[in-house]
């Protein structure tokens, strides 16, 4: 991990099994380790620690914690970021609460109309399937080359197998 730039840092004894298990995840040499540290990569970025990303086609919301609990209960981040492409724009505790609750409930609407939708209705099931990694992701690779025109790369890996 130090040969490739990340920092090390102590964690308590109870967590060291669960910390190497996920250590030996992101230095895996293979596609996954590839794909894990990628998704990290962008979380280091920011000087605090994010607590959430948002990320749409032209804008991103990066909320920063930790999280404070008010009096009344109510948890606050000690900010967010928005990043569009005219700029950047930091935003107080309260109104990072106020957008993140907006976002939420828009990805929600968008993912509840996905679910209730007739034609997935025998696709659904009451609790998250296991994975087949090689299986899995040979068919998810099929549907993709079905569903997208040909490129000259494709043809050429098609070709040499």
């Amino acid at each position: 991990m130090l040969k490739q730039g990340w920092i090390i840092a102590r964690v308590p004894l109870d967590h060291k099994n669960r910390t190497s298990e996920l250590v030996e995840l992101l230095v895996e040499d293979n596609a996954d380790g590839r794909a894990r540290r990628l998704t990290l990569h962008p979380w280091l970025w920011y000087e605090r620690p994010v607590r959430e990303r948002f990320e749409g086609h032209d804008c991103g919301l990066t909320v920063e914690g930790p999280v404070y609990l008010s009096k009344d209960g109510t948890g606050y981040p000690l900010g967010s970021q928005l990043r569009t492409e005219f700029g950047w724009l930091d935003l107080t505790p309260t109104e990072t609460n106020q957008i993140a609750v907006e976002v939420r409930s828009a990805i929600d609407l968008v993912l509840y109309r996905w679910f209730t939708r007739p034609d997935m209705a025998d696709r659904q099931l009451p609790c998250r399937p296991s994975r087949d990694r090689y299986y899995d992701d040979h068919v998810a690779r099929n549907l993709i080359l079905s569903a997208t025109p040909p490129t000259a790369s494709m043809e050429q890996d098609a070709h040499a197998d």
